[in-house]
Formats: structure tokens, C-alpha cells, sequence
């Protein structure tokens, strides 16, 4: 099968998760953001922790192929904060966007305008933000299992864990 229409299948399958837990709900998304609705972090743990563990018992059995991409620091870092700034402000993370996008919610249409605007900014910037702001804090494709000296799967099961008894465990809503 298609790479490009496993991709699309898996992504339909995602967006639909993400519609049927509420993630593009204007509620859960304030409740979230105020820690007192805790599903749409629920909802994420559970996502990382299986990926996590699937992932990697995939590429244990060689049905995988992880590619890391290099660190870079000051790119991730200046990504993260504009990520974040504009989760807060519009509600909308780039996979809910388009899920309320295709719901018809015209806040998150804006959203994902928004971001396709600004990847082609980037795109067209990379060049120079290259240079001076992804160079310099070029770490390589450095993993914490090279780093500690240890097969990737001895980390992935107990993070997996984690979220996962977070997700059921421990994570409760706060309502007032």
C-alpha cells in the first residue's frame, strides 16, 4: 500500500480520536488550559504512551525505521514558545486546528491559515535563520538511550508506564 495513503488513513484516524474526545471543544480546551479539565491531557498521555511503547517494540522486532532528527536547541526553543503562544491564544494545537477546520469552526480555520502562513515564512527564512539560529546550537542526532548507554526500549516501557498511569491514575479533574 501507498506510504502517502497509509499516512492519510492514519492521520483521518487521528483526527477522528481527536473529535470524539473533545479536543477541538471550546470548553475542554479553556477547562485545559485553566488544569481543571484534565481529558485533553488524558487523551494525550494515552496517545504518547502507546506511541511511545509501539514505536519502539516496532523497531525492536525491525518492522520500524526511527529516523532522529538533529537537536536544535535554539530552534526547538524558539519553536516551542511561539507553539505555545499561539495554542494559548487561539485554543488550537496543529492537529486540532484542522480537525475544528474540518468541523467548520471558523476560529479554527483562521488557526490553520495562520500556521500554513507562518510555515511559508519559515520556509522562505530558513536560510538565514539557519545560519545564526539553528547552526550554532547544532547538537546532532543525540538521543538520551546514547547518551546513558542503554537499548531505547528499556526507557520507552517505563515513559509508557507513566503516561499511562498518569492518564488513568492520577490526572482528575478539578472542578470548583
Amino acid at each position: 500500500m501507498n506510504t502517502l495513503l497509509i499516512g492519510f488513513l492514519i492521520g483521518g484516524v487521528f483526527g477522528a480520536i481527536l473529535y470524539m474526545g473533545g479536543a477541538t471543544s471550546y470548553r475542554r480546551i479553556l477547562g485545559t488550559l485553566l488544569l481543571k479539565d484534565m481529558w485533553i491531557i488524558k487523551l494525550m498521555c494515552t496517545a504518547i504512551g502507546v506511541g511511545t511503547l509501539g514505536i519502539y517494540l516496532l523497531d525492536l522486532g525491525g518492522l520500524a525505521n526511527l529516523s532522529i532528527k538533529p537537536a536544535y536547541l535554539g530552534g526547538v526553543a524558539l519553536g516551542g514558545v511561539i507553539f505555545g503562544i499561539g495554542w494559548a491564544v487561539s485554543g488550537y494545537c496543529p492537529g486540532t486546528c484542522v480537525v475544528g477546520a474540518a468541523e467548520g469552526k471558523f476560529d479554527a480555520i483562521f488557526t490553520l491559515v495562520g500556521g500554513l502562513v507562518g510555515a511559508l515564512i519559515f520556509a522562505f527564512m530558513f536560510p538565514t535563520l539557519e545560519a545564526w539560529l539553528i547552526q550554532p546550537f547544532n547538537f546532532g542526532a543525540v538521543t538520551i538511550q546514547e547518551l546513558i548507554g542503554i537499548n531505547a526500549v528499556y526507557l520507552a516501557v517505563p515513559f509508557s508506564l507513566l503516561l499511562l498511569s498518569m492518564a488513568f491514575l492520577i490526572l482528575k479533574d478539578r472542578y470548583e
